[in-house]
């Protein structure tokens, strides 16, 4: 089989910016004229939005997701924010000689976190292939050194297409607890687009 994910693609809406992962493009470039666009579609929808902040958050959060070397990574951003209230990280899981099957149990075992209990994992069928849906809470990393550490919640996806040896997985990470019923939903909706 090939491991060929070149072609990989998804379908979400203008709210979900795509960051710049590799290549020369200068980040404080992108983030400035991005930032004027998020101002744009603001204004369009009646909200105002703060250029600056806008373009500082965006270079930080692009930063961040090239840190990773994610296959791509979108941040969402709500009409009136300053800063992006959601992540979605598109990547694969491929075999190798630890793990020469990449499959939905394995998926499971590495994916899930218990900082808050169990997660609430679903086997599924999408277009793409057999998947695995796993929603849970994570306590994160302090942010200052007496800092409370946060709880970041998460919306993870492993599908296994039948075209590929590689597993496609979609991270989706927020720490708003007023995103998650509407959050959880669009990224049902996205998942459900993902194709090869």
């Amino acid at each position: 089989m090939t491991d060929d994910l070149s072609t990989l693609g998804l379908e979400c809406s203008e709210d979900w910016v795509p960051f710049p992962l590799s290549g020369t493009l200068d980040l404080d470039y992108w983030a400035k004229y991005q930032a004027k666009d998020l101002v744009e579609r603001y204004e369009r929808d009646g909200e105002r939005g703060n250029a600056r902040l806008l373009a500082r958050d965006l270079k930080r959060t692009a930063a961040d997701c090239r840190t990773r070397d994610p296959l791509g990574a979108f941040g969402w951003y709500v009409s009136g924010h300053p800063s992006v209230a959601a992540v979605l990280e598109l990547d694969a899981v491929r075999p190798d000689d630890t793990h020469p099957e990449v499959t939905l149990s394995l998926l499971i075992e590495s994916m899930s976190a218990r900082d808050f209990g169990e997660p609430d994992v679903r086997e599924m069928r999408l277009p793409l292939g057999d998947a695995v849906r796993i929603r849970q809470n994570m306590v994160d990393d302090r942010k200052r050194l007496l800092g409370p550490r946060p709880v970041v919640r998460t919306l993870f996806y492993g599908i296994r297409p039948e075209t590929t040896d590689a597993a496609v997985t979609l991270l989706v990470s927020w720490t708003e607890p007023v995103l998650d019923e509407p959050l959880e939903a669009i990224v049902d909706g996205i998942a459900r687009t993902l194709s090869l």
